[in-house]
């Protein structure tokens, strides 16, 4: 006899406040809305009483299922190499880094410990050219190249010469630039920007000005808060888009509110330009090291940042949780297919960096620390693309645990593994932590959702 049952995939997230609970199953990526009565039947198993159109829906969502538990396994294994192969096959991201030094001192930077023992070295045009000619390699047969200027900081007043270059040769090319900077020294840049140059941005704030300015420093101890925000309506105003993410520690999750006002009243929340999210900050492997304690002290997991997001409509609908794992559950709650990426970050997105003395690295987080280096790209016999392999790395990740989120975590972060123990291939990610996390996110879609189709009818 066939039986009906709940998918060993299925979890409900009521969204508090709005009579909702999210139906999600994790293998397919699929979601339901129920009220929450309805929702509580489901959840008991109680499935002979519904309407056959409601069980119709749940069945063709596989938030019921006639599979047996074992049926479900091989399924959600299917899946699982599927979007790793996916991802393997995927344009890589590249990022090209003109320098290691930045000219500001944010008070928990990863990349302390890599300038401190690294020469410093600013790329020269031979060096540059040798890089976009790898970047045309990468690329060979593809429509979309692009390439983002990375750090240290890629836009200090010392590089100036060099990504000017940079942007000439690129453009030459048909090889499109963006840039992460924290924005500090941006007007001087202003010619660059726009769609003819420098087209995208992304950009660093710690919160509104009352915490960002204790720690992101500027030179001789300035404020940066009220600079770079002006810089970033310079460059929306030349008609670069602009990407904000926002570090979060415990002062900055009490402090969202007034980021979000200040956004709103500036005009940049209305800005079709502009694009905010959050991101936990994270201990670094330097500070693990020394046995510093006063950052990890301070810090949030993702978790408690994603049920805050979750709570609050006006939070939801301004900034969007960290993109790795929350675009993947957006994407779910949109009813969009499942993004292709499976590992967290670089270990399911296919990435090449390539710094300035000619190394390349398959993680941003990771450059400069050379154990990761795999060869120079100023040697066509040494610059194999490891990328791939990468990838393989974080499938294998994935594949070792039996939990039903392993499709949204991506068991974590590997700079978090890094940090604590030195190696990049263990899971970082805490299974009962992460389904906080995917709830979370998955209300804060849902509320986003929702305000965005009231808007537009």
């Amino acid at each position: 006899m066939i039986e009906l049952r709940l998918s060993d995939f299925t979890i409900f997230v009521p969204v508090s406040g709005t009579g909702t609970v999210l139906a999600l199953n994790t293998c397919y990526g699929t979601a339901a809305e129920l009220p929450g009565a309805l929702a509580r039947q489901v959840a008991d198993g109680d499935l002979a009483d519904l309407s056959l159109d409601l069980l119709q829906s749940l069945i063709e969502l596989s938030i019921a299922t006639i599979r047996s538990t074992e049926e479900e396994q091989r399924a959600f294994t299917r899946e699982l190499l599927r979007r790793g192969q996916v991802a393997r096959d995927s344009p890589p991201r590249v990022y090209l880094m003109p320098s290691y030094d930045c000219n500001l001192k944010c008070v928990y930077c990863f990349q302390h410990k890599v300038r401190r023992t690294t020469p410093s070295v600013t790329m020269s045009e031979v060096v540059a050219l040798a890089a976009l000619r790898h970047v045309e390699t990468i690329f060979a047969g593809e429509s979309w190249r692009s390439v983002t200027l990375y750090g240290g900081e890629p836009l200090s007043p010392d590089n100036q010469a060099i990504i000017e270059f940079l942007c000439g040769s690129a453009r030459q090319r048909g090889i499109r630039l963006m840039a992460a900077t924290h924005a500090w020294n941006l007007n001087q840049y202003e010619h660059l920007l726009g769609p003819q140059g420098i087209e995208a941005l992304h950009v660093t704030v710690d919160g509104p000005a009352s915490t960002h300015d204790q720690l992101r420093i500027g030179p001789r101890g300035a404020r940066t808060f009220n600079t770079i925000m002006e810089h970033i309506h310079l460059a929306l105003d030349r008609g670069a888009r602009v990407r904000m993410r926002v570090n979060v520690n415990e002062k900055v999750l009490e402090q969202l509110g007034v980021l979000r006002d200040n956004l709103d009243a500036s005009g940049l929340l209305a800005n079709p330009l502009f694009g905010v999210y959050l991101a936990p900050m994270f201990d670094t492997k330097a500070h693990r090291e020394k046995g510093v304690t006063a950052l990890s002290k301070s810090l949030v997991s993702e978790a408690v940042l994603a049920a805050r997001l979750g709570s609050s409509t006006e939070l939801a609908t301004a900034f969007c949780g960290y993109p790795p794992i929350y675009d993947k559950i957006a994407a779910m709650i949109a009813g969009r297919r499942p993004f292709p990426h499976l590992g967290h970050c670089c270990y399911g997105t296919r990435t090449i960096v390539l710094d300035p003395r000619g190394d390349m690295y398959p993680c941003v987080f990771l450059a400069g620390e050379t154990e990761f280096a795999y060869g120079s790209y100023l040697r066509e016999t040494s610059a194999q693309d490891r990328s791939r392999a990468w990838i393989d790395e974080g499938t294998q990740r994935c594949r070792v645990t039996t939990c039903k989120y392993a499709l949204y975590c991506g068991a974590g972060s590997p700079y978090d593994s890094f940090a604590r123990c030195g190696s990049t291939r263990p899971p970082s990610c805490n299974c009962r932590d992460f389904e906080q996390t995917l709830a979370g996110y998955a209300a804060a879609a849902y509320r986003r959702r929702v305000a965005r189709d009231s808007r537009s009818m």
